[in-house]
């Protein structure tokens, strides 16, 4: 539990400022949207394209810092039949990429920056790859620091830059970025 962190950390001479700071107050703490905080600094409506996922042009956005995967609704496609989804984002190029719903589902991807709290290389857990959501049961393999997941069942959305954590049961094993 988080107090039961802190109060350790505060045993800890090099932790005792981390367990003294307050809740965080980041980006996913904002009252209604987060493009809301971001308009306030900079202009975030600058159209863009809209790319399908063979590199064609097929409607347009409202500016990129609109969007985060998985995404539905707030761009044109073209033609488009189905309900289509945000599955990347190209910020240097002012671009999204968007396919329907089965494009986002995701059996297996890596995770960078791998830290865990046990000396493991080739463990099976569960991992959750978004704040509110149930670990999903996978195998994972780390190899140079780079740990490979293989999902037992799809995830939808995963975003490139996020966390991945691992988890027995309740237990938390370690994290990292999924890239």
């Amino acid at each position: 539990m988080k107090e039961d962190v802190k109060a350790y950390a505060s045993k800890v001479e090099i932790l005792q400022d981390i367990a003294s700071q307050k809740e965080s107050s980041e980006i996913c703490f904002v009252e209604n949207s987060y493009d809301e905080v971001l308009a306030k600094h900079m202009d975030i409506d600058i159209p863009g394209e809209t790319m399908d996922t063979e590199g064609n042009v097929v409607g347009t956005h409202k500016g990129y810092m609109h969007y985060t995967i998985g995404k539905r609704r707030g761009f044109f496609v073209n033609g488009a039949h189905d309900p289509h989804f945000v599955l990347e984002i190209n910020p240097q190029k002012n671009q999204i990429v968007v396919g329907t719903k089965e494009k986002l589902e995701e059996h297996r991807f890596e995770v960078k920056d791998v830290t865990l709290f046990d000396d493991l290389s080739v463990f099976s857990c569960g991992v959750k790859v978004r704040y509110r959501t149930e670990a999903v049961s996978c195998s994972v393999t780390i190899v140079n620091d780079i740990a490979d997941v293989i999902l037992s069942e799809p995830v939808f959305g995963l975003a490139k830059g996020q966390i991945a954590a691992f988890y027995d049961g309740e237990r938390l094993l370690g994290g990292g970025i999924i890239c």
